[in-house]
């Protein structure tokens, strides 16, 4: 009796020792960010070509086992009288300082077009990221946020 009791703490024990040691865990996916966006997270765009609007979103995200990174997830949602795209300027200010990059967005009509990912090196702690089209054509988006 008294071995039967003991082999079942002993398993006990070990399926909750593999449950905390991870065994079995999905695989790292993108973690979401403490974040305030004051001006939402859609652009109201004009196109580049055929007089189009359209709209843009942009979502950030924590990139998995790279502290101090970002990703951005630039998606444009369907332009009107397309196929049309835009230039989007993301930049940034973080503990690694100032920077900016460029995505093209393109998208062939009412129907939202291909996501794009880009990674950002903003740098740990306290962070101040923003989003317009390029040339400057609508509202901006800005998010302040605390990187991992």
């Amino acid at each position: 009796m008294r071995v039967r009791r003991w082999m079942a703490g002993v398993l006990a024990s070990a399926g909750i020792g593999a449950l905390v040691c991870g065994i079995g865990a999905t695989p790292a996916q993108a973690d979401p960010l403490p974040q305030w966006a004051p001006f939402g997270t859609t652009l109201f765009t004009f196109g580049d070509a055929n007089f189009c609007a359209g709209m843009i979103n942009v979502v950030l995200e924590a990139t998995p086992h790279m502290p101090g990174h970002v990703l951005a997830q630039v998606t444009p949602l369907g332009y009107l009288n397309g196929p049309c795209g835009n230039h989007v300027s993301l930049g940034w200010l973080g503990s690694a300082g100032g920077r900016s990059q460029d995505v093209y967005m393109h998208s062939d009509g009412p129907h939202a077009g291909a996501t794009v990912t880009v990674d950002l090196w903003v740098g740990m702690g306290l962070a101040k990221l923003f989003a317009n089209t390029a040339p400057i054509q609508s509202q901006w988006a800005e998010w302040y946020l605390w990187v991992p």
